[in-house]
């Protein structure tokens, strides 16, 4: 049994298609999932409900994600950026969340919530506004993740 069995998950992703691909890639890995379309949704999904992670694509239309990361952050709930833009995709303040680079693979997306479940350090806010996690892993889309200590 994989320790992401069970888990609730809140996938926050605008583009029906890619929602659909995480979704599967989730479902597979034994999650229940919850896909929040836009950034309101998200943020009344995350009033409502209990999630053991979350997957927040960085660029929802018109909007940002950032919101929905500062409440899961409230929350100590462990949650990671995806986006086709990797690292350079996301704010400076939120550079030390991990990211993983669009499109979603399936092994990269495992891994990356296992180490989420098991990371020491959980994530925390800095002094400077921006979060942090001893050891950070980055997908960069070539199938290889890197593991940053920060």
């Amino acid at each position: 049994m994989s320790m992401l069995e069970g888990r609730r998950v809140l996938l926050v992703e605008d583009e029906s298609l890619v929602a659909m691909l995480a979704e599967d890639i989730l479902l597979d890995l034994g999650c229940e999932v919850v896909i929040a379309m836009r950034l309101e949704q998200a943020l009344r999904n995350l009033q409502a409900e209990t999630f053991d992670l979350a997957v927040l694509d960085v660029n929802l239309g018109d909007a940002r994600s950032y919101p929905v990361a500062d409440k899961l952050f409230e929350r100590c709930i462990p949650f990671l950026f995806a986006t086709g833009y990797g690292a350079a995709g996301v704010e400076p303040a939120y550079r030390t969340v991990p990211v993983m680079q669009k499109p979603y693979q399936k092994d990269d997306l495992e891994t990356l919530l296992q180490h989420l479940l098991t990371c020491e350090t959980s994530q925390r806010k800095t002094e400077a506004g921006s979060f942090g996690c001893s050891c950070t892993p980055h997908f960069n889309g070539s199938g290889r993740n890197q593991i940053r200590a920060d």
